[in-house]
Formats: C-alpha cells, sequence, structure tokens
C-alpha cells in the first residue's frame, strides 16, 4: 500500500541500495567498476525490452529423407516393422534357407512331396472343424436320442455328417487350399471360413428346392454356388447371390477347360466322380476336380524343378572328379 505523497519517480521500495548508508554507498560509486543503475519494477518494462516482444514461432525444418534411411526393410521376424535395428538384420537368414543349402537333392524333393502329403490331410482336418456342428448332432444323438434312432445307429444325423465332410473338402480344394503356397494363417483361415460359407449356402438353396417340390410349385432354379459372383461374394464378405437367375449347371465350355492336359485314364476316373450327382453337387465336384488338378500341375512343377537341379548337380560333380555310385547308376539309365 502507496502512500499519497510518495513520489512515484523516485526510487523503488525494492531496491536495497538506495536504503544504504550514504557513506557506503558513495564509497560503492566510487569503488564499483560499473556504475549502478536502479533496475525500474517489473510490471512497468518498455515495450522495446526483449519481455514485451512476441515470441516468434518456430520454424523447424524438415530434413527430407535419403534413399537409405527411408523405410529400412526388415524381414517379418523382427518384431519392429517400422525399420528399427535394421543394421541388424542386414545379414540375416531364414532358418528354413539355412537348413535347406545342407540338404542334399533327395531330401528336397523329399521335403516336396512331404509338403503335398501333408497338405492333402490337412483339407481333412479342416473339414472336420467346419463340421463340429454336425459331427455334435451325432454324438447328442447317441447319447440323448431317443430309442428308435439309436436303434439305427443315428443313420440320419450320420448321413448329414458324412454328407457335410465330403462337400466342405470338395470346396477347399475348389478355393484353391490344395495348392502348395506361402500362406499366412489368417489367409488358411479365411479358405476355410469362405467354404463353411459356400456350403451352408448350397444347404439352403437345397432347403428350398426341396420345400416347393413338396408343397407342388415350380422348383426354382440357383445360379451355382460356385460362380465366380458366389466366390467373390464370399471372399469379400458380402451376401451371396440367392435370386434364381438360372440354372446351377455349369457351362460345357467351363466343362471342356478342365480335361485340357489330362491324361484320358485320368479323365474317365474324374468323370466317374461325376456322375449321379445332382446340378449343384455336380458343379461342386467340377471346381474340387479343377482346384486338385491345378494343385498335381504346380506340384509336378516343383518335382521337375528339382530334378533339373539334381540333374546339374550331378554333371558338376562329375566334371570335378567326385562322381558317386548314385551318379554311376542313374548315367546307366539314363537320367
Amino acid at each position: 500500500m502507496g502512500w499519497w505523497w510518495k513520489n512515484s519517480d523516485g526510487p523503488s521500495e525494492n531496491d536495497a541500495v538506495s536504503k544504504l548508508d550514504p557513506a557506503l554507498r558513495q564509497f560503492l560509486d566510487k569503488e564499483a567498476p560499473v556504475k549502478y543503475t536502479p533496475s525500474s519494477p517489473p510490471d512497468s518494462y518498455s515495450p522495446q525490452s526483449p519481455l514485451a516482444q512476441t515470441p516468434q514461432p518456430i520454424q523447424v525444418v524438415h530434413k527430407p529423407p535419403s534413399e537409405d534411411d527411408s523405410n529400412p526393410k526388415v524381414p517379418s521376424e523382427s518384431l519392429f516393422p517400422d525399420g528399427r535395428y535394421a543394421h541388424l538384420w542386414k545379414t540375416y537368414e531364414p532358418q528354413s534357407v539355412i537348413e535347406s543349402r545342407g540338404k542334399s537333392d533327395q531330401e528336397r524333393l523329399s521335403d516336396i512331396v512331404g509338403v503335398y502329403n501333408d497338405r492333402k490331410a490337412s483339407v481333412g482336418r479342416i473339414a472336420l472343424e467346419n463340421c463340429a456342428l454336425e459331427q455334435l448332432a451325432v454324438s447328442e444323438c447317441f447319447t440323448y436320442g431317443s430309442w428308435a434312432s439309436r436303434a439305427t445307429l443315428c443313420r440320419t444325423e450320420n448321413r448329414a455328417f458324412d454328407r457335410c465332410y465330403d462337400m466342405q473338402k470338395k470346396f477347399l480344394k475348389a478355393l484353391g487350399y490344395l495348392n502348395i503356397v506361402d500362406r499366412s494363417v489368417e489367409e488358411e483361415e479365411k479358405i476355410q471360413i469362405h467354404a463353411d460359407k459356400l456350403y451352408r449356402r448350397m444347404i439352403e438353396q437345397e432347403e428350398i428346392m426341396q420345400k416347393a417340390k413338396k408343397e407342388g410349385r415350380p422348383i426354382p432354379e440357383f445360379p451355382s454356388v460356385m460362380s465366380k459372383e458366389n466366390i467373390f461374394a464370399a471372399v469379400n464378405g458380402r451376401p451371396l447371390i440367392t435370386d434364381p437367375e438360372g440354372p446351377s449347371t455349369p457351362s460345357c465350355e467351363h466343362t471342356s477347360t478342365i480335361w485340357e492336359g489330362v491324361a484320358e485314364s485320368t479323365r474317365k476316373e474324374y468323370e466317374k466322380r461325376l456322375e449321379n450327382l445332382s446340378p449343384i453337387e455336380r458343379a461342386v465336384e467340377e471346381r474340387a476336380i479343377e482346384g486338385e488338378l491345378a494343385a498335381t500341375r504346380a506340384y509336378s512343377k516343383q518335382i521337375e524343378a528339382e530334378f533339373i537341379k539334381e540333374r546339374i548337380h550331378r554333371l558338376q560333380r562329375k566334371e570335378e572328379g567326385r562322381e558317386t555310385i548314385g551318379d554311376t547308376i542313374k548315367g546307366w539309365w539314363g537320367w
């Protein structure tokens, strides 16, 4: 609180030097190398003072990333896909590459055969997973079913389960599950889900057709569940086509393209599988056969490529004087 007679131009109350003894202050003014000037109070600074100036925004200069620093590549095994520690992964080699480097030609051929057999076995395992409800119905029938059902060994439930298992395998083959390619777990799960969607749609169409037949109405004709439109809808999570737009039997042009490059004996074997099938089942069976043939062709190409590599290695060993007994015997047979 100030006094009304106080001179505002005088020294400030916060100035400690003004309160000194006059003799002492005179001594300080004489001996100090720099002349003392009382500072103004904080609230009376001039607009030219540094505190009164408006702070200028800080300009951040972005350095364009160089080709070496932008998006460094790291393998999928890294926990940091943004490229951190990329210098540590420059000399990295997957375990599979290191193991295959020390394998012989026969071991590599055996690996291809083993992968193909495992893929065929996995089709049945995935089909069992998709038919879990039908399998549960069989189990409940034997446990809690009526006397008549258990006396017939739950024939109705067993037939539904057997048909589900058989058709699910065909849908998986038709969607390319047999192909020996490097797929992630998520991609294989998508194929499994799509196969089940198509099978359930086929069951719905058959129920609609049977109901119309019992009621004496014209039997509707649905497009094939294996048509390109329905497969595209299943893969992209869209509802399948349900409006009757035409027969479900595939065109003759598509049927003829299945057998291109197939031996006559193999063709007759496949044609037996198409006999006595309904139009819907026939369309699924043809697509399944097409998937099997595509997987077999890809498998044959890999085997052929390995045979070529094996022959090149055998000739190199012969030129270097390291020919083995097996190489000699294969040469006698003209391999």
